[in-house]
């Protein structure tokens, strides 16, 4: 499911400045891998990349903006959408 607007993320990265983890919805997801890297819209905008990555066996699209230092999650997997949505719901009932 791909959200209507990028949503702002944490990034910790490794020694090497590469992504090793996100927070986002107040949960860390560790990056098991980056599959692809590319500039969005493609030779434009410079400063502007796409990081497609899996985490939790799932595929992310996170988006980093050199300009502005700042990262964000542009797409994530409508089961992770469903399930944060899911236990949001069930706290709000329970309150």
């Amino acid at each position: 499911m791909k959200s209507s607007m990028p949503e702002p993320i944490v990034i910790q990265t490794n020694r090497f400045g590469a992504p090793s983890r996100f927070f986002w919805q107040g949960r860390a997801y560790p990056i098991e891998a980056i599959d692809r890297i590319w500039r969005h819209p493609h030779g434009r905008q410079r400063g502007r990349r796409l990081y497609q990555v899996r985490s939790r066996g799932r595929t992310f699209l996170l988006r980093f903006d050199q300009r502005l230092e700042r990262w964000s999650l542009v797409r994530a997997p409508w089961r992770t959408r469903l399930g944060i949505a899911i236990e949001r719901l069930a706290a709000q009932l329970s309150a």
